[in-house]
């Protein structure tokens, strides 16, 4: 008398790539959801803000556009935001992180206030149309999470190995 069975095994090394390359797609389209929220709440004068945006933009695949509304001599432009920020885009073994920084002065100082209200502190050489506290991280992480809310994991089937036994 034999009886078969079935060995289930779960290839885990084939799964891991499977479940990096899902997550580094999703950590792209939840950033470009982030940046896009972002980028809809920073006013654009020299261009230099958003150009701060330009290389974690690039980091998840998307393109912006940047058009200056000022014709001043010495304004900043979106290649001085580009130069004082950093993005980086990580996705191997489980870890997965985008990072975006800048210390472009101007960018950082209204994310948190409102410079019409200490022009000194602001160092303000004319009034902001539109004036800060931006609030873009908190924006940006609001459409983040809201995105990350939807994501689901991927099928473990293709990693899964089938060996018919007998005895």
């Amino acid at each position: 008398m034999s009886f078969d069975y079935t060995l289930i095994s779960i290839d885990v090394a084939k799964y891991t790539r499977i479940l990096d390359k899902s997550l580094i797609d999703d950590l792209q389209a939840g950033g470009r959801e982030w940046l896009t929220t972002a980028l809809a709440v920073i006013p654009v004068w020299s261009g230099a803000s958003h150009g701060t945006f330009l290389k974690v933009s690039h980091k998840l695949g998307m393109s912006i556009s940047i058009s200056s509304t000022t014709s001043f001599p010495e304004a900043l432009g979106p290649g001085a935001g580009k130069s004082a920020s950093a993005a980086t885009l990580i996705g191997k073994d489980g870890l997965h992180t985008i990072e975006y920084s800048t210390s472009l002065w101007h960018l950082v100082y209204n994310e948190y206030s409102n410079a019409n209200l200490d022009p000194g502190g602001g160092r303000l050489f004319a009034k902001l149309k539109q004036p800060g506290p931006y609030g873009f991280q908190g924006i940006g992480g609001i459409a983040f999470s809201a995105f990350a809310q939807s994501v689901k994991l991927p099928p473990v089937t293709p990693a899964i190995k089938l060996k018919k036994m007998s005895v």
